[in-house]
């Protein structure tokens, strides 16, 4: 729908456009009544004919889009030296007559990179450590993120959603890494857009549980 959308005329494209439509239709007039002043005269039809194309032709602002390109191009460098680029020639006499321009936050510069700041339940925020301890054991091993040692340092690498949780659990001292030892995931199935959640299963003490 985007692509096959085609932008608005901006107001000086409308204006050219009316400017071009009274000139044809001023030009035409003058044209026929001048060819009928001639027959009017007796003076050969096609001498007037060739007269009148004449001077529809010599009325034609010729230099016009030329001029208009200039100002706008003009204009385009004055935006330049603001700070506002623009692409499109046409452009620059809209966004020249703006005083408010308003953004989403996909105008926001980031990194990519999430965090975790609290943990909920159907009651609040989570605030009981040992409540908190477990709900980052179970969340942290139903990821499919690499934990390795970069440089004496603890490092992850994985899906941004994913990676945010697992480093909150590195931060609360729960390694995967670690768990996965005790608590051995022999089984997953990932995400799906019906299910909308993953599923890792695990053996623990001999029994098969599993993590949503």
């Amino acid at each position: 729908m985007i692509i096959n959308n085609e932008s608005p005329e901006t107001p000086i494209q409308k204006k050219l456009g009316q400017v071009g439509k009274i000139l044809g239709i001023a030009c035409l007039i003058i044209c026929l009544f001048i060819f009928a002043i001639g027959i009017a005269k007796k003076i050969d039809p096609i001498e007037m004919f060739m007269t009148s194309v004449g001077l529809a032709v010599a009325a034609i602002p010729e230099g016009l889009p030329a001029i208009v390109t200039i100002m706008l191009s003009i204009g385009v460098t004055k935006m330049a030296r603001k700070n506002s680029i623009i692409r499109k020639l046409p452009a620059v006499e809209t966004l020249g007559s703006s005083s408010v321009i308003c953004s989403d936050k996909t105008g926001t510069l980031t990194q990519n990179k999430m965090q975790v700041t609290k943990l909920v339940n159907e009651t609040g925020e989570i605030t009981d450590k040992n409540h908190l301890q477990l709900l980052l054991q179970l969340a942290t091993m139903c990821t499919d993120v690499e934990i390795y040692e970069q440089a004496g340092k603890t490092k992850a690498n994985g899906e941004p959603t994913e990676l945010a949780i697992v480093n909150k659990a590195l931060e609360m001292g729960e390694n995967k890494q670690e768990l996965y030892k005790t608590m051995e995931r022999i089984a997953d199935i990932p995400f799906d857009s019906s299910r909308k959640m993953m599923t890792t299963i695990h053996k623990i003490n001999g029994r098969i549980s599993y993590y949503l």
